[in-house]
């Protein structure tokens, strides 16, 4: 089993990691950009000194200057190093320099470049006059420019790296508010009753990703208490209905124990025997019942031809028909398609026709047809027996229902085929069946089903 987790706790690292990720991203992009554009502002100052630089010389002032760099450099040093010279008839001598430094290599060409010196990597830039009287070289180690990057970076750094423990503290604040509703929901469901289930209050408003959830589990409620309330009242029913019977068969035991001839012995022990039979067909029906009851159905069942199972059924049943006297017609046309299992249907058909032997009474005729339209087909199960009234006919379908004719049943056959027509999407019609000679009707049931796609 799985060990559960914060659904909280991963949200915030989640979101805290996520952003603190994108932060040194931009941090080290922005660094790159600083340290881009210091270069940039950098070079342009090396630039604009050495032209100063090469300005004044070139004006005569070199005496004046070098003595004014001399006092400054003593009071503010200058982070640009720089060197002047002048071409005295081919000779270079070195006019000026800055203050700290012994003086640069020899080499250095025009513009930018970079060496070497004093065991650092400087940047130098040279520039000299139209005359080539006066040449200025200015450079600047680049700890320096990295320096200043890291400034830069740090300016960015040390704001976001202390907000970062607030920006967490909030995103729990602020997904722990929201979560609330779940707390709320799973507080309603852990209160529930398990004896007496109520769906949970839909007033409170619920987020969009979790009304729904609530919405499930009120309707998951109702079928929980949907199927508890009809185990109730099957097993009440049921139980009802098992008591006669077995009171019957103890009545007859202790009459085949008592009887003082053998004549009346074997009648009781026969009585023992029928009511054990009609036992036995109700404990049939109830399973048949308990396994049609709870059924769900997954995927839809390939559509299928009821023409050969109706026939089938028919032929299963004309032994018990005829024994009566009955007689049966079918009028099994294929060319129909309908959307059931084929265990349902000759379960249905069974307890129809099962129906109509039974309660239509001996020498009666039973009519089983199959009608194709356009939107489905409907088999008919018609008999000419003594009927049923119109006002009981909606009763029918319930559990433990008979119609008036006194006879053996359990009253579970209709019941059985209402609940697969209902699982199956058809309707289950009673009415009147084939004309008497009195001028009645008897009894017919009509599941209708709708036309199924054939399949390709």
């Amino acid at each position: 089993m799985s060990r559960p987790y914060s659904l909280r706790r991963r949200l915030v690292w989640l979101l805290t990691g996520s952003v603190a990720a994108i932060w040194l991203l931009s941090a080290l992009v922005v660094y790159q950009r600083a340290h881009h554009e210091a270069d940039e502002l950098l070079d342009g100052q090396l630039t604009q000194v050495a032209d100063t630089l090469l300005a004044i010389v070139a004006a005569g002032e070199v005496e004046h200057f070098a003595k004014e760099l001399q006092d400054h450099s003593h009071h503010n040093p200058v982070p640009i190093a720089f060197e002047v010279w002048h071409d005295d008839d081919g000779r270079m001598l070195r006019l000026a320099t800055s203050m700290g430094h012994a003086g640069f290599e020899s080499g250095i060409g025009p513009g930018f470049s970079e060496r070497q010196y004093e065991g650092a990597r400087w940047r130098f830039y040279a520039v000299q006059d139209p005359d080539a009287k006066y040449r200025v070289v200015v450079g600047q180690a680049h700890a320096a420019r990295e320096g200043l990057a890291r400034e830069i970076g740090l300016s960015l750094l040390i704001p976001a790296a202390l907000a970062l423990p607030l920006m967490a503290l909030a995103v729990w604040w602020g997904i722990g508010r929201n979560l609330r509703p779940v707390d709320t929901v799973a507080h309603q469901v852990g209160a529930l009753d398990a004896q007496a289930l109520t769906p949970l209050d839909e007033s409170p408003a619920l987020p969009e990703e979790i009304a729904p959830l609530r919405t499930a589990l009120n309707a998951l409620i109702r079928r929980v208490n949907e199927a508890f309330e009809n185990e109730r009242r099957f097993t009440a029913d049921a139980a009802h209905e098992l008591r006669t019977p077995l009171a019957a068969l103890k009545v007859q035991t202790q009459v085949a124990l008592r009887a003082q001839t053998a004549d009346s012995q074997q009648h009781a022990l026969a009585q023992v025997i029928a009511g054990v039979d009609r036992m036995t067909h109700l404990v049939e029906q109830l399973l048949t019942l308990a396994r049609v009851d709870p059924a769900t159905q997954g995927n839809p069942p390939a559509p299928l031809d009821p023409a050969d199972i109706v026939a089938a059924v028919c032929e299963e049943l004309l032994p018990h028909a005829q024994r009566q006297g009955q007689t049966l017609t079918v009028d099994a046309a294929a060319g129909c398609r309908i959307a059931i299992t084929s265990a349902w249907l000759q379960v249905a058909v069974r307890n129809l026709l099962d129906n109509a032997v039974h309660y239509a009474g001996e020498g009666a005729r039973i009519d089983v047809r199959i009608a194709h339209r356009e939107t489905g087909c409907a088999i008919t199960v018609a008999d000419d027996g003594p009927g049923v009234a119109p006002a009981l006919r909606s009763q029918l379908s319930a559990r433990f229902v008979r119609g008036e004719v006194e006879t053996e049943g359990c009253g579970l056959g209709l019941s059985i085929v209402a609940r697969i027509a209902a699982l199956s999407h058809a309707q289950l019609e009673l009415g009147d069946g084939l004309p008497r000679a009195d001028g009645g009707h008897g009894f017919a049931a009509t599941p209708r089903f709708s036309a199924a796609a054939a399949p390709t």
